[in-house]
């Protein structure tokens, strides 16, 4: 997920990941973590718009998968840093049509899903990365209500 990978890598790498056995999804997303981390934030929006867009790529149930592995994932890391990704995520909703792939419903049962203290604290990252953002309101309107009212209480 480098800033300088071609064309098709990350939209490649995204299919790969999703149709890994559980175990390597999740090594591998750990290290896709760790650069995306490291990236500054313009090469971070970049992909992470780069694997939004290229969701569709995935099989449903594989999609589901490897969602749940990100969000597991992402919720490991330090939480000034987790929120740092997650308002870049916020960020690239207006560039990509996420819930016209990912049904909100979908991320909802999948959040629901995670460990208690998994939610707990991808919960507070967001609410943070979302209430330290100047344009708030404009980020909220890219968000299906069902996922905003979680979200806000």
């Amino acid at each position: 997920m480098a800033g300088h990978s071609s064309d098709g890598d990350i939209e490649n790498l995204i299919f790969i990941i999703a149709n890994l056995p559980e175990f390597l999804k999740t090594s591998v997303c750990r290290t896709k973590t760790r650069e995306l981390i490291e990236m500054s934030e313009s090469e971070k929006k970049e992909t992470m718009i780069r694997s939004l867009s290229s969701l569709n790529l995935v099989d449903d149930n594989k999609l589901i998968d490897l969602t749940r592995t990100w969000m597991k994932v992402i919720s490991e890391i330090e939480p000034d840093k987790l929120t740092q990704i997650l308002h870049c995520y916020l960020v690239t909703l207006s560039s990509v049509k996420l819930f016209d792939k990912l049904d909100p419903k979908l991320i909802l049962d999948i959040f629901s899903s995670l460990e208690d203290n998994q939610r707990n604290k991808l919960m507070l990252c967001l609410k943070e990365a979302l209430f330290l953002n100047p344009n708030r309101d404009r980020v909220l309107k890219n968000i299906p209500t069902t996922l905003a009212k979680v979200i806000l209480n």
